[in-house]
């Protein structure tokens, strides 16, 4: 047996066998492939969905922002999204999107640098960049695009030095083009995830200048999201929603208390683009809730940090409208709570 049916097996194992609950319906999941994906990749590749008669087919996108008309024609039934503008501007035109589950999120503590801001190592080495006041006239990547949280990020870290956005030089580039673009030294600082965080240090490409944890507890930084139409459908969407918690414990077993560890590597190397599992032992886990709650009161924030922005057009939306907690509700009443 190969490894990695070696590694699905023993996640088959690890959870009690579940029937089918029902004939088999495909689910369209908009995903970006990057390393935040591992509590999806889990439940997908642990045969979770499949448990509850589910064929899940991942719908690669570049960022989160991509999925939004996908969900809106219903083309998408479900999306790994990001509480950006983009997002907030369809509420306001009036596009049915429901905020379902949490998704990915900065704890309590300080130290938490699961999304971090990071420099050039030779900069930070030499002493160059030793604090965010070192950042001034310097080339930043804030994230992939516009209007999302990395530009809420660098903006509280930048305020710690007496700085703003119009400080600093922004580009925008995915994760892995931050990277090189660090390694070729033509940008000087980028907002950045684990386990690429560690990854960055590993290679001596950037060191950590500021986590988020430190300056922004509480984030939310990614939520799942359905369409209207698969959020009529509340057998499937509750489904849905059981897998995904249990791939979600899958991950924490694994990563905050070693347990299966090996097994949950060997799927995320499989599938994922980090092929490192020295990174994936040593990076600092994601927080994702296990219950499913969302941080709606930090969805009010990142919306008026938008706004004024001018990335938000019109009014903040009414968020609570849009946020529907019947699912994971339902799901932990399944599961039992976490």
């Amino acid at each position: 047996m190969r490894r990695a049916e070696a590694a699905l097996l023993a996640f088959s194992l690890a959870l009690a066998p579940l029937p089918t609950l029902a004939a088999t319906k495909q689910i369209h999941v908009g995903v970006v492939e990057r390393s935040d994906l591992a509590p999806f990749v889990l439940a997908l590749y642990g045969g979770r969905f499949a448990a509850h008669g589910l064929e899940v087919e991942p719908v690669v996108g570049t960022s989160g922002q991509d999925f939004v008309a996908g969900l809106a024609t219903g083309q998408l039934e479900v999306a790994s999204g990001v509480p950006n503008a983009a997002l907030y501007n369809a509420l306001n035109r009036g596009i049915d999107i429901r905020l379902v589950a949490d998704y990915a999120h900065v704890s309590e503590k300080p130290e938490d640098s699961t999304v971090s801001i990071v420099a050039r190592a030779d900069l930070v080495d030499a002493g160059t960049i030793k604090s965010p006041a070192d950042l001034k006239g310097r080339t930043i990547v804030a994230g992939p695009v516009p209007g999302q949280y990395p530009q809420i990020l660098f903006s509280k870290v930048l305020a710690l030095g007496h700085l703003t956005l119009a400080d600093v030089t922004e580009r925008f580039l995915g994760f892995p083009e931050s990277l090189a673009a660090m390694g070729t030294k033509t940008v000087d600082a980028a907002f950045m995830i684990e386990p690429l965080v560690t990854q960055a240090d590993r290679q001596n490409i950037a060191r950590k200048l500021v986590p988020a944890g430190a300056v922004d507890p509480l984030a939310e930084l990614s939520i799942v999201l359905y369409s209207a139409g698969f959020a009529k459908d509340e057998d499937a969407a509750t489904r849905y929603m059981i897998g995904f918690l249990e791939g979600v414990r899958l991950y924490q077993d694994a990563f905050f208390r070693h347990q299966d560890e090996d097994a949950a590597i060997e799927i995320l190397t499989a599938h994922l683009p980090l092929k490192d599992p020295k990174v994936w032992r040593e990076a600092v886990p994601q927080n994702t809730d296990p219950n499913g709650r969302i941080n709606v009161e930090d969805l009010k924030r990142q919306a008026v940090f938008y706004q004024k922005q001018g990335t938000l057009s019109g009014a903040i939306p009414d968020i609570d409208r849009f946020v529907d907690t019947r699912f994971a509700a339902a799901a932990v009443k399944a599961l039992g709570a976490r």
